[in-house]
């Protein structure tokens, strides 16, 4: 799952910076439906193992390709405008990054209230942080060129290690 998230930006950013300087909005959103709600359980003791692998599938159907690469293409504008220095173009392709990792994030987050298992609700949390990190202005500004998100993407890595560990 957190190789899927590295691959994913990196591909996008590998596309979208190709475009040199391309600062329109792509107007995808990494929001999806997932409106789906746990069924409720007549037994008092839920099976954990059955609600591990439901969870995880959930979250994996959140953590796609489709959802992430949007926000690598933001992040690619974001390296292009920094390059021509269009300020109001980076401002505006860092924005749209912070939006769709923060709502990506949160449908990550979200399905902590449907895990059981205390480690699972953990790592879910650590896995939206990780996502967060895409967007956040903080590591938006150490973002110029390529190379240096590839250095960066250690971060996100480890924030999904134990989302992946338990999904595994």
């Amino acid at each position: 799952m957190r190789r899927l998230l590295t691959v994913a930006i990196l591909t996008a950013l590998v596309g979208t910076a190709a475009a040199c300087g391309d600062t329109s909005d792509s107007g995808t959103s990494a929001a999806s439906s997932t409106g789906a709600t746990a069924a409720a359980t007549s037994s008092p003791t839920p099976d954990v193992k059955a609600n591990t692998k439901q969870v995880c599938g959930k979250a994996e159907a959140v953590i796609t390709e489709a959802n992430v690469k949007p926000i690598g293409e933001q992040i690619g504008i974001m390296i292009a405008a920094k390059g021509s220095k269009n300020k109001q173009a980076e401002t505006a392709a860092a924005a749209k990054a912070k939006e769709l990792a923060d709502a990506l994030a949160e449908q990550l987050r979200a399905l902590k209230a449907e895990a059981v298992d205390p480690k699972l609700q953990a790592a879910l949390d650590k896995g939206a942080d990780g996502i967060k990190l895409f967007g956040s202005p903080e590591y938006l500004s150490k973002i110029n060129s390529i190379a240096d998100m590839d250095k960066l993407t250690s971060d996100i890595d480890a924030a999904s290690k134990d989302l992946e560990a338990i999904c595994a």
